[in-house]
């Protein structure tokens, strides 16, 4: 288990196009990375309702949001709260950055 403020490489930033979703796993944890309007968003990948993972969901550019096929919960990228549907509870929301050609998650807890 990462310890806190853990960095560790999800990706290079050129693996990820423009509106693009990709699941990770790393040491056991389902991330979903996301690449919106230049910036790199990291969530956990399963929906808090139905535990679809989202990376196999529809992205909503306008909304900044992910959308899970199964239940139909929508999750804001940058906070994890649901805005509509079913879910409840928030998805945890990763520190990302970009160093260098590499994008980073910062694991805080």
């Amino acid at each position: 288990m990462p310890t806190p403020g853990t960095e560790v490489t999800l990706c290079a930033v050129d693996e990820l196009p423009e509106g693009g979703m990709k699941h990770i796993e790393h040491i056991g944890y389902d991330l979903l990375l996301v690449k919106l309007d230049g910036k790199f968003y990291t969530l956990d990948d399963a929906c808090t309702v139905s535990w679809a993972m989202l990376s196999e969901g529809t992205l909503d550019p306008e909304g900044k949001a992910v959308v899970c096929t199964q239940c139909q919960s929508v999750f804001d990228l940058a906070t994890g709260k649901p805005r509509s549907g079913p879910a409840k509870f928030p998805l945890t929301v990763y520190e990302t950055h970009v160093i260098g050609d590499d994008v980073i998650v910062t694991f805080t807890y």
